[in-house]
């Protein structure tokens, strides 16, 4: 296996078998779940056989689609991962027309599995069927489920798309440093790397050529942008929902109302923001003898110090800095670094960006993949992915049918290792000037960006399926604009930044970056829960630095609960209402205090 310490074992997946064996084994399956179909409501015993063999089914599936997913997420290009990625869509459609009637089935027969359900043995599945009678007035005739399931393959892809777009096939042009020398942009870990590097001329450089490679690709993602939303209303409409927007807004048991609230209570963090803004700045100024900073300047570390972090180091520290969780939580971590779990190194054609694996029901090991660039920020994204893993680990042990978790409180467990860690080389570090302020920079700016930026993004998105629904122009330059606005809405903007964005090259490139987030592609309204996340995890990470027994308890139940309740359930496990203005306020009264530590 190549660099095979830092690279997954994605082997184990198989159990032993051969690819094309696991794939047999999963279309067998199947087709016992085809069989035992049409009966599987007509009796107490065949709907127990019905649920025992669809839990078997998604164990091997799990497997297989994981093992696949991975191999491909290390190489988009790669033609034998695409050919596989394709034969099991084509399978998994196949298999997904024939059961397409399966929720009108079950509410065509609502009383009877509601009496099956009092059997002890299977009462446990209550809740998965209480979701499906929710949702009768969604469900559309049996003929009508067929076609749209017929159909649903050419409504997708847009994700993949995307991801081939951005990360195989837009390529940035070289650098240049202050001596003329061409610089390599292979990869993102390459861009992130020279933004942060003392020249100048090669942090400008890389910047633009960034930028540009996606600035040329507007148009593309512009149309691309608008159909996967075009698509995403109509079935909305078609299931009797107001629209997108409000079909997620069920599927999480919410409403629109409470996204609007965290919008709003979101935006009270703007003068935190500018303080701590005005303090970077000054500090930057400072440091690179600047009397004007440029966008390209401000991704550099608030330290002289040229601070490289290896693998094994980064491995002491995430360690070190969970300790508060205890040791059998720190048993796991060591399990995930000593059993190859983590796809730790960038390469040209794999996935940007970092991932905890999902559909771990039956797994042994929970995947993570990164791209590792030597920094404190590769720290932090290593913490932050084994949270997710280890929330997979616990919630596994303790649930037989809820063994997943929601988006909606997904990132919680990842920002609280996130926050631990921070909080603890806050402390290590406190008598270094130069490495506290560096921390600091990294916590602060953590928290902006996982509440206000993706608030910003979140909004971007509601006001831009508006757009769709009432036939606004949705163009590039709509866009933009609707991007540069809710900057000015979260954040403030000065008015120098107001007169050149749109205006001025290079800094006209700075509104493609609405074009390049991810999230939007892939057909779940996600992004404001990374804020949820953020919010509550402040509360519960720094009550158990502090040693408070009581939150560390909740937490572990919180971890275990899996989907077993509704996501604000869920919350509240931990002791914290979303509904009420205190999480909020108390997650700004927290970044404030660490604020006035930075200096």
């Amino acid at each position: 296996m190549e660099n095979n310490k830092y690279s997954w074992d994605l082997e184990c997946l198989l159990n032993g078998k051969t690819l094309d064996n696991l794939i047999k084994e999963w279309v067998n399956k199947q087709e016992q779940i085809l069989k035992a179909y049409p009966n599987f409501y007509k009796s107490l015993s065949n709907f127990k056989k019905w649920l025992k063999i669809n839990e078997e089914d998604e164990i091997i599936s799990n497997r297989l689609m994981n093992y696949i997913s991975n191999n491909y997420q290390e190489d988009l290009s790669n033609p034998k991962w695409i050919s596989y990625s394709q034969k099991i869509s084509t399978l998994a459609n196949e298999y997904a027309q024939k059961t397409s009637d399966y929720e009108n089935i079950v509410l065509k027969n609502e009383k009877k599995i509601r009496s099956y359900l009092k059997d002890k043995s299977i009462s446990e599945y209550q809740r998965v069927f209480d979701l499906i009678f929710k949702t009768k007035k969604h469900i559309l005739s049996e003929k009508e489920e067929k076609l749209l399931s017929k159909i649903s393959r050419i409504n997708g892809g847009f994700e993949t798309i995307f991801n081939t777009l951005t990360d195989s096939d837009i390529k940035f042009e070289d650098a240049k440093n202050s001596k003329g020398k061409k610089v390599p942009l292979k990869t993102m870990a390459d861009v992130s790397k020279n933004l942060k590097d003392k020249d100048r001329e090669l942090r400008k450089t890389t910047w633009i050529n960034f930028n540009h490679a996606f600035d040329k690709f507007e148009s593309t993602l512009t149309q691309t942008l608008y159909y996967n939303y075009l698509m995403l209303n109509t079935n909305s409409k078609l299931r009797n929902y107001k629209d997108y927007i409000d079909a997620a807004a069920d599927a999480d048991e919410v409403n629109q109302k409470f996204i609007l609230h965290i919008y709003k209570m979101v935006q009270t963090f703007k003068p935190s923001i500018k303080t701590y803004s005005d303090k970077v700045n000054k500090l930057l100024k400072k440091q690179l003898n600047l009397n004007k900073l440029e966008p390209w300047d401000k991704t550099v570390d608030l330290t002289k110090k040229q601070v490289k972090v290896s693998i094994e180091q980064t491995k002491k520290i995430v360690l070190e800095s969970l300790k508060p969780l205890g040791n059998e939580y720190l048993s796991n971590i060591k399990k995930a670094f000593n059993e190859n779990w983590i796809s730790w190194l960038p390469k040209p054609s794999k996935q940007t960006g970092a991932y905890s694996i999902g559909g771990t029901k039956g797994l042994d090991k929970y995947y993570i993949s990164m791209n590792f660039d030597e920094t404190f920020r590769s720290v932090s994204t290593i913490a932050h992915e084994l949270g997710h893993s280890m929330h997979s680990l616990y919630f596994n042990k303790k649930q037989k049918v809820y063994a997943d978790c929601a988006i909606f409180y997904a990132e919680i467990a990842s920002i609280v290792n996130e926050t631990l860690l921070s909080l603890y080389l806050i402390d290590k570090y406190k008598n270094d000037r130069e490495m506290k302020r560096m921390i600091l920079d990294e916590f602060v700016s953590n928290f902006f960006a996982t509440t206000t930026r993706q608030i910003i993004f979140s909004n971007f998105e509601y006001v831009a399926n508006q757009y769709v629904n009432e036939a606004k122009p949705f163009t590039k330059e709509s866009l933009k604009n609707l991007y540069i606005d809710m900057i000015k809405k979260y954040q403030g903007m000065s008015k120098e930044m107001d007169k050149k964005i749109n205006k001025i090259v290079p800094y006209s490139y700075m509104p493609s970056t609405i074009f390049r987030i991810g999230h939007f592609y892939v057909g779940n309204f996600y992004v404001y829960k990374y804020a949820i996340g953020q919010i509550v995890a402040i509360d519960v990470a720094s009550k158990i630095y502090k040693g408070d027994k009581q939150t560390l308890k909740r937490y572990f139940e919180f971890l275990s609960s899996g989907c077993s309740k509704s996501p604000l359930e869920t919350i509240k496990i931990l002791g914290i209402d979303l509904y009420s203005n205190k999480p909020y306020i108390e997650s700004k009264k927290f970044i404030d205090e660490i604020i006035k530590k930075f200096n």
